[in-house]
């Protein structure tokens, strides 16, 4: 198997493949003395890589027992070929024999950190990958970091297709299975298994398959309670494995996917999470729900190929504390953002058709949507009646036009508001603006909690919004109504 590698990455195998090449010749050709002192030899061990110093082990027993006393295990196999009988090697002579030791060691330290990346991974080596996760957990370690590149013995870039097994699956059901297998399954018997597995706090995740938990015996303080960091990168998720694994993390605060694939849609619903992260995964609809601490956002979609699934819909409700939002998505069609508080953020979605905000004029939004259709806007603040007649208006109505004037480009607007005083543009107010906030508006639907009573009230209401989108065909003012969407005669509640 051929893959690309960064100039960094080189760097990093060379110098440990020079480091082997010293320890090797350490052994051979000038043993270094058995009866140094401890103290010496667990420093040398510590500045050598993991593989480097198990060889060093070879030694004697004072090098061995010393080889496993560090809180750090750090497994990188290297290489960028199919050499399987160097795969071979690695497992027997390094990872093999290096669990032994460990397993003998009496004084049993913790872990801060266990790594194992394999660049050649097939389906036997489950077995070893499983005692190690095992062990770790044991340990009571805090960061797991597992990538797992399989070899395929039918394509030489297994994961440019398994990475888009849904696809496959429809193509050639037999060649998708074929690769799917050759991932490490990341069930819950590889999860449930580590009893300690209450210690973790990071856990990295790649090339691997995550298959969904089913808990038949609830854990009340869930599977990974100290879980607070999740990174996954190329990692293909069974339906709904995503939202159980999530569901088993209660502290969770930060969630990165990259690269991923998904049997179904990215769900999820997390109380906890602040910090979410989804770059060029393919699946076309995000749900995220009782999200109410997240507060950093971004989302990358539609950067490369165009055949696999692309992101069409992202839906966020209960974001209420959601600061900073950052979403660039080629194909997405219908975004909703529900109970934004103080969000800035940036939306850049050349095919965006469909909008529905719920939230307060605090937020801040940069919008690039030239074929936006509809908007439905629902400003949740109550009007201040008493700074109708103070200076503080003229700040409200700068802020709404502001607000509004991101939505321009629509066709179609549904605006609701608490009081249909807060959208009656003062006369003074509306000749600072050189341009309509609706220059294209066609259609407005407006409801308002406490509507207009009176005719004038109504008069005042109809010219307000006429001077904001001159060039309205329809004005339908309509009662109140909150938590439904109409597009094209349908009514969505549930979205």
């Amino acid at each position: 198997m051929t893959t690309s590698s960064s100039p960094k990455q080189e760097e990093t195998t060379a110098a440990h493949q020079k480091c082997d090449d010293q320890s090797m010749m350490a052994m051979a050709v000038n043993p270094i003395p058995p009866d140094l002192p401890d103290l010496v030899i667990h420093r040398i061990l510590q500045l050598l890589p993991t593989k480097s110093a198990i060889r060093m082990s070879f030694l004697s027993k004072e090098w061995q027992d010393a080889c496993c006393l560090g809180p750090v295990i750090d497994f990188d196999e290297g290489g960028d070929d199919n050499n399987l009988h160097e795969h071979t090697k690695f497992v027997e002579n390094i990872l093999n024999r290096y669990l032994e030791i460990c397993e003998r060691d009496p004084n049993k330290q913790n872990l801060e950190k266990f790594k194992l990346h394999m660049t050649r991974y097939v389906s036997r080596d489950a077995n070893i990958v499983t005692k190690w996760l095992i062990f770790s957990c044991k340990r009571s370690v805090k960061e797991l970091d597992i990538s797992l590149i399989p070899v395929s013995e039918l394509q030489p870039h297994p994961w440019s297709d398994m990475a888009n097994y849904d696809m496959l699956s429809r193509l050639d059901p037999a060649r998708a299975a074929s690769r799917i297998k050759n991932l490490f399954y990341f069930s819950r018997m590889a999860l449930v298994s580590l009893v300690n597995a209450k210690s973790v706090t990071t856990l990295n995740l790649e090339y691997v398959r995550m298959k969904k938990i089913y808990n038949k015996h609830p854990i009340s303080v869930g599977l990974l309670p100290s879980l607070k960091s999740m990174s996954f990168k190329r990692v293909h998720f069974d339906y709904e494995a995503l939202l159980s694994l999530i569901s088993e993390c209660p502290f969770i605060e930060h969630l990165s996917l990259t690269s991923c694939s998904f049997q179904g849609d990215i769900y999820m619903r997390s109380s906890s999470l602040k910090s979410l992260e989804i770059d060029r995964c393919e699946a076309r609809l995000v749900r995220v729900y009782e999200a109410i601490n997240l507060k950093s956002l971004s989302v990358v979609s539609g950067i490369g190929s165009s055949e696999f699934p692309q992101l069409e819909q992202v839906i966020f409700r209960d974001c209420f504390k959601l600061k900073c939002m950052n979403i660039y998505a080629s194909h997405l069609c219908f975004l909703n953002l529900d109970g934004c508080h103080n969000v800035k953020g940036t939306i850049d979605a050349p095919k965006l058709e469909f909008f529905n905000f719920v939230g307060y004029l605090k937020c801040k939004l940069s919008l690039k949507a030239p074929n936006l259709r509809m908007t439905r806007i629902e400003l949740i603040e109550n009007w201040d009646r008493e700074a109708a007649t103070s200076n503080r208006q003229w700040k409200h109505f700068t802020t709404l036009s502001d607000f509004l004037q991101e939505f321009g480009m629509s066709k179609r607007l549904d605006l609701c508001v608490s009081d249909f005083k807060a959208v009656i543009f003062p006369k003074d107010f509306r000749k600072t603006l050189s341009s309509p906030i609706f220059p294209n508006l066609e259609k407005l639907y407006f409801s308002a909690k406490i509507p207009a009573s009176t005719m004038r009230d109504g008069k005042d209401l109809v010219d307000s919004l006429k001077w904001m989108a001159p060039y309205l065909q329809r004005i339908r003012c309509l009662p109140w109504s909150s938590g439904f969407l109409e597009i094209d005669g349908t009514l969505f509640t549930g979205y």
